[in-house]
């Protein structure tokens, strides 16, 4: 069975989950992070990295689809080496679910090859052990059954509270506090900003949509629901799709009618529902019609670039719109581009774009590199031969004067592992291999723009970082015409600046 210190020199990550917002505000980040940290500085490991997992229950096994399922995804695909030891608090961080699937679980893990630690108990989990161990499968299965069993009773709690809030609420003996903007909180009747969500109702009936709606809000100066000057198309869906405009209070699922004041009809409510359903599933609105979604600035006013299509005899046009403009939260002016001559041009130099600069300018900064790995092998060595000391000393105040001097190793070199961190990630570059690939074959990225735009889009996401358009409209200029730019910042490097005119 291993130990701790057999592990000296592996590359550790740590896990940490919680289940609430409530947990993810108090201690719960801090108190796992530090667990980690302070394993690894004791046992000699190197702390790669933290998953985390806020807000995600593992009672119902939902962590085992969000980023720990993802770590476990990387490990089996060779992303991450499945030398890797895995950090958590306790078993109970993996999984809550019923202590068989749980088991099953954790040694599917632990077939990746990954080992796990469990920093509660400082236990070191391995399928070695697991098959050569009985006594450490049974361990493992009684910790898992108690935290099973511990969440299956806290869940039926939370069940039976909400049980009875439902009941009282069909009583009409309970106050809700987080009531709808148009809801006066102590006396539950309609205040006066019901006018609002009326006509946010009404102008949806007329047809206009979400962004439209926006628009003339802030155009006419109307107070959001959280008394912030300007609306968000959230706030406009959030408003339209919420079932107290009929009427209806929901708790967790079960629907109590007639408990707040309507401001329109039920048919109206699920007629709205169904026209908006209707425009959400518009071919138009594929995810991968804008392959640069998430990435796109307005260089004016700093805003989202947005896809919006219109169609002219019979023909579909794309466009990108400056989403300040379009909902009036800036004073921006900048016009519409076409997006698909955007689209073109940027794939069109994607290789040259790809291939890095002259990497002359970063020797000092390869330097500076070195100079932090050479202080962190040095504080190593340090580190080593001063608990090496420790486990010789004889003397109780020797060992604590040394341990204390350990410590102080410790911090030093936790700082420089920091700060190689950051320098790393501030020079991060596309690595060699994938530039070259696709500066070698710019036709292979338009040959996935025609046929796998998902996998167009995912290589796009992963090499830039971030793509501004602007409008220079200087009136002395000759001729007149407008110069349109496309700064285009691959991941870790400056900005390329792309010159052309839409037609």
């Amino acid at each position: 069975m291993l130990q701790p210190r057999d592990l000296k020199g592996r590359t550790a990550i740590s896990y940490a989950r919680w289940s609430s917002e409530r947990q993810g505000a108090g201690d719960s980040l801090r108190r796992q992070t530090e667990e980690a940290e302070r394993f690894c500085d004791t046992y000699g490991l190197k702390l790669d990295r933290q998953i985390i997992d806020d807000g995600v229950s593992a009672f119902k096994g939902a962590n085992l689809e969000a980023d720990l399922g993802r770590f476990v995804a990387a490990v089996r695909s060779g992303e991450i080496p499945s030398d890797v030891v895995l950090l958590v608090e306790a078993l109970d961080r993996v999984s809550r679910v019923n202590h068989m699937d749980a088991l099953e679980y954790l040694s599917g893990l632990l077939k990746t090859g990954v080992t796990v630690v469990t920093l509660m108990d400082n236990r070191v989990h391995t399928l070695d052990d697991y098959r050569n161990n009985v006594a450490s499968i049974l361990m493992s299965l009684m910790a898992m059954s108690a935290a099973h069993e511990y969440s299956a009773k806290i869940s039926e709690r939370v069940r039976a509270s909400w049980r009875g809030r439902a009941e009282k609420a069909k009583q009409g003996s309970i106050r809700i506090s987080k009531v709808p903007f148009w809801i006066d909180r102590e006396t539950q009747e309609l205040n006066e900003r019901a006018d609002t969500a009326r006509q946010i109702f009404a102008w949806a009936e007329e047809g206009l949509g979400q962004a439209a709606i926006t628009q003339r809000l802030n155009a006419l100066g109307i107070p959001s629901p959280s008394g912030k000057p300007k609306w968000g198309k959230d706030a406009v869906s959030t408003t339209l799709s919420n079932r107290a405009a009929y009427g209806s209070y929901t708790v967790k699922g079960e629907e109590i009618r007639d408990y707040f004041p309507p401001i329109v009809t039920e048919a109206q409510w699920l007629a709205l529902r169904d026209r908006t359903a209707a425009r959400t599933h518009n071919p138009q609105a594929s995810n991968t019609a804008n392959l640069f979604s998430k990435l796109l600035r307005c260089a004016h006013c700093g805003s989202p670039l947005n896809l919006t299509s219109s169609k002219q005899k019979g023909r579909t046009f794309r466009y990108l719109s400056c989403s300040g403009r379009a909902f009036k939260r800036t004073d921006c002016t900048m016009p519409n581009w076409n997006y698909q001559e955007v689209e073109d041009e940027i794939i069109s130099r994607l290789g040259f774009l790809a291939v890095p600069l002259d990497e002359g300018d970063n020797s000092a900064d390869s330097g500076r590199e070195r100079e932090i790995e050479e202080a962190i092998k040095v504080l190593s060595s340090r580190y080593d031969n001063t608990i090496a000391a420790i486990v010789d000393a004889e003397e109780p105040a020797v060992r604590q004067a040394l341990t204390k001097k350990a410590d102080e190793i410790a911090g030093q070199k936790q700082a420089k592992e920091s700060e190689l961190a950051g320098h790393r990630q501030s020079m991060a570059r596309i690595s060699v291999s994938a530039v070259a690939d696709i500066a070698a074959d710019t036709e292979e990225i338009r040959r996935l723009v025609r046929e796998d735009r998902a996998k167009a889009k995912e290589l796009i996401g992963d090499l830039i970082e971030r793509i501004e358009l602007e409008v220079d409209r200087e009136e002395d200029r000759t001729g007149g015409d407008e110069m349109r730019f496309a700064h285009v910042t691959i991941r870790g490097r400056k900005p390329h600046t792309i010159g052309f005119t839409q037609g």
